[in-house]
C-alpha cells in the first residue's frame, strides 16, 4: 500500500483541504469532520487499494483503513499542515449535529490520543495479575513494584492525562488542562480524603473527593476552562493576554472543580456505575442479549466511543466493569469466525488476512475482520 498515494486520494474524495474542518484517526479509521457531507465519493473512496469501507456516523464521515491507519494519517497530516491543530472541535463551522453525535466525537478525541498509552498499561497490569497468580512475583518484589508502577502511573494520574487530552481537543492550553487536572490528584489535597480534618478555600468548607483514576471530573473541569477562557481572552488586552487569562482560568477553575464540579460529577459518575451493574445483576442473559447482540453493529458504526468512558468509570469507581466481560464473547466469537474462514480458505491472500485479522480481533480490534472478512461475504 502507497500510503501517500492513499492520503493523496482520500484527500481529493473528501472535497480538499478547504472541505475538512477537522481530521483525526483511532484504532483503524480516519475520522473527518466535514463542512459538507454530501462532497465524498463513497464509492470511488471505497474502491481505493487499502480502504475497507466508508461510513457516515456519529456526526463524521469515517473512512476505515485498518491496521495502516497511523501512517496514512501522517501522510495526510502533511498534506493538511496544521489544520487539524488550529480548530477546536467547537470552533469550526459545519453541518449541525446532534447531542449524541457531539458527544461521540468528543469522547473519540479526548480518549484516543491516549489509547495506546491506555492499552500498554492495561496488559502490564494484566501480565502482572497472572505472574503473581501462579506465583513468579509477589506484592514485594522489586521486579514487581517497577512494573507496577509502570502499569498504574497512568490510571493513578488518569485526570491530569484526560486533562490535556481534553484541552487540545476543547482549544484550551494543553499544559493548563494537565494544571487543572494535576490538582485534583495533588497528595496535599488528598490527605484531607476521608480525614476529619476540614479543608477550607476562603473560609469555605471543601468536600475534598479522591479523584486518582477518575474519568469524567478532570473532562467537565477542563471544558468550563475552555469556555472560560474564550471569554477572558475577549476581555483582555493582547499584551496583557499571554499569562493573565490563564492566571484567572486557573483561578477559578481549580477551585470551582473542588468546590462544584468535581463532587457533582462524581456523584453522577458513581449513579452510572450503579445503573449499569443493576441492569446486569437485574438479569445477565438480558444483559448480554441487549447490549452484547448489537454490539457488532455498534462497533461498525463507530459509536462503540459512546460507551468507553463508561466502562473506564465503572473500573475507576467499583473496580469491575459486568459490561465488558458480556462484550469479550461477542469479541471472541468474531475472532473464531475470521481464524476459522483464514483456516477453511484456499487462497493465500486470503488465508493470510483470516488469520491476522482473527489476531487482532483478539486484542480488541475488530474492524479489519469485520470489513476484511464478514461483511464482503456474507452471502458465501
Amino acid at each position: 500500500m502507497d500510503h501517500r498515494q492513499l492520503a493523496t486520494d482520500v484527500l481529493r474524495s473528501v472535497g480538499g483541504k478547504e472541505n475538512i474542518n477537522k481530521v483525526t484517526h483511532c484504532v483503524t479509521r480516519l475520522r473527518f469532520e466535514l463542512k459538507n457531507n454530501k462532497i465524498p465519493n463513497a464509492e470511488e473512496i471505497k474502491k481505493m487499494d487499502g480502504v475497507l469501507t466508508v461510513i457516515q456516523q456519529g456526526g463524521q464521515y469515517q473512512v476505515v483503513i485498518g491496521n495502516q491507519v497511523v501512517p496514512v494519517f501522517n501522510e495526510l497530516s502533511s498534506l493538511l499542515g496544521d489544520l487539524g491543530e488550529s480548530n477546536s472541535s467547537d470552533d469550526v463551522q459545519g453541518e449541525k449535529k446532534n447531542l449524541f453525535d457531539r458527544f461521540t466525537s468528543m469522547i473519540s478525541g479526548v480518549f484516543m490520543p491516549i489509547m495506546g498509552a491506555l492499552a500498554a498499561s492495561g496488559i502490564i497490569k494484566g501480565l502482572l495479575a497472572c505472574l503473581s497468580a501462579f506465583g513468579v512475583l509477589t506484592a514485594t518484589d522489586g521486579t514487581y513494584i517497577v512494573l507496577n508502577a509502570i502499569g498504574d502511573t497512568l490510571f493513578y494520574f488518569f485526570p491530569v492525562f484526560l486533562g490535556a487530552s481534553a484541552a487540545k481537543y476543547f482549544g484550551l492550553n494543553q499544559y493548563i488542562g494537565m494544571v487543572i487536572g494535576g490538582s485534583m490528584v495533588y497528595p496535599s489535597l488528598l490527605s484531607f480524603v476521608g480525614s476529619e480534618q476540614q479543608l477550607t478555600f476562603l473560609s469555605l468548607p471543601m468536600n475534598i473527593m479522591n479523584y486518582t483514576s477518575s474519568v469524567f471530573p478532570a473532562i467537565v473541569a477542563v471544558w468550563f476552562a475552555s469556555l472560560l477562557n474564550r471569554v477572558i481572552e475577549k476581555r483582555i488586552a493582547q499584551g496583557f493576554r499571554y499569562f493573565l487569562a490563564p492566571f484567572i482560568v486557573l483561578l477559578i477553575t481549580v477551585p470551582l472543580t473542588l468546590f462544584i464540579i468535581g463532587p457533582v460529577i462524581s456523584y453522577l459518575s458513581n449513579g452510572l456505575a450503579d445503573i449499569t451493574t443493576a441492569i446486569y445483576n437485574f438479569n445477565p442473559v438480558l444483559a448480554g442479549l441487549v447490549l452484547g447482540g448489537p454490539w457488532i453493529l455498534i462497533v461498525m458504526f463507530g459509536l462503540h466511543w459512546a460507551f468507553i468512558p463508561i466502562f473506564i468509570n465503572n473500573m475507576a469507581t467499583i473496580g469491575y466493569d459486568s459490561v465488558m466481560g458480556l462484550l469479550a464473547a461477542n469479541q471472541f466469537a468474531m475472532a473464531g469466525a475470521a481464524l476459522a474462514f483464514g483456516l477453511r480458505a484456499k487462497d493465500k491472500q486470503m488465508r493470510t488476512l483470516g488469520i491476522s485479522t482473527g489476531g487482532t480481533t483478539l486484542l480488541g480490534v475488530s474492524e479489519p475482520a469485520l470489513y476484511g472478512c464478514y461483511f464482503h461475504r456474507k452471502n458465501r
